[in-house]
């Protein structure tokens, strides 16, 4: 039986349960999926009780994702490049860390935009934000040799760390974005701006928009993100942050089962 879990700061009203189930289900799996909210202090503690309790893997959310890494035996290369951790596999003991936001963010627009690449070269994409979640998309932008990628941080010095990480990547000022919108093909909040209870903000404003780029927003609760809402009234294509949710659970659940 697969023994799965999530272990983050607040992970009570976290959606991941109801799709490890689900897919655990389709493929006719036995198993659990559990929510740990812990503090900092409490992680090494967690990560000794699901060896000693024999779990297969688990996935890590914020504030956690960087924090973790020590306390892992050993990374993946996208793990490794992004220094940041989203799911751990248990093997023989050892924790491996992985990193699927990226590669279920990609998963994520191609299902919902699946002509999007097609002329990938020709792209400008926009990155708001440049923590964990920035680090996993971006690099998997950047694996898709798009044509552009611009980061932009509220605190400039992160994203520079971003950039030197990424040397295919741009960097412009906080104050440059809302020119920058007029001419992106995708707009890409990474942040935590707009997620409940905090549903009254929004990362940028998009009143008056004069393009209209693929705005995405990875924040999931509430589905419909200030930001999204406004992005919608000025006429853009969306992509809603619980479509990355699935897919990068989808990824996560084939690591940790070896099942496509």
């Amino acid at each position: 039986m697969y023994k799965l879990g999530l272990i983050g700061r607040s992970v009570e009203h976290s959606k991941s349960p109801e799709i490890h189930h689900k897919l655990l289900a389709e493929n006719g799996l036995e198993g659990e999926y559990h929510l740990f909210s812990i503090d900092e202090s409490m992680i090494a503690e967690t990560l000794e009780y699901f060896k000693t309790n024999e779990y297969t893997g688990f996935n890590v959310t914020v504030p956690y994702k960087e924090t973790i890494i020590p306390y892992l035996d050993a990374l993946e290369t996208s793990a490794e490049v992004m220094q940041s951790v989203n799911t751990v596999k248990i093997v023989d003991g050892q924790l491996i860390g992985y990193n699927t936001d990226g590669l279920g963010y990609i998963e994520s627009l191609k299902q919902n935009y699946p002509d999007w690449f097609n002329n990938r070269q020709e792209k400008t994409v926009l990155v708001l934000g440049a923590g964990g979640a920035a680090k996993g998309i971006t690099h998997q932008l950047v694996n898709h040799q798009l044509g552009r990628i611009f980061i932009a941080n509220r605190t400039q010095s992160k994203a520079l760390e971003l950039a030197s990480i990424f040397p295919e990547v741009e960097t412009i000022q906080w104050s440059e974005v809302t020119h920058a919108l007029t001419q992106v093909d995708l707009a890409i909040n990474t942040t935590t701006v707009g997620m409940a209870p905090n549903d009254h903000q929004s990362i940028i404003s998009l009143k008056g928009l004069k393009s209209n780029p693929i705005v995405s927003d990875i924040v999931y609760q509430p589905t419909w993100t200030k930001l999204l809402i406004e992005a919608h009234e000025e006429g853009c294509p969306l992509l809603f942050g619980e479509s990355m949710l699935y897919y990068q659970a989808v990824k996560a659940f084939e690591i940790w089962t070896m099942k496509e």
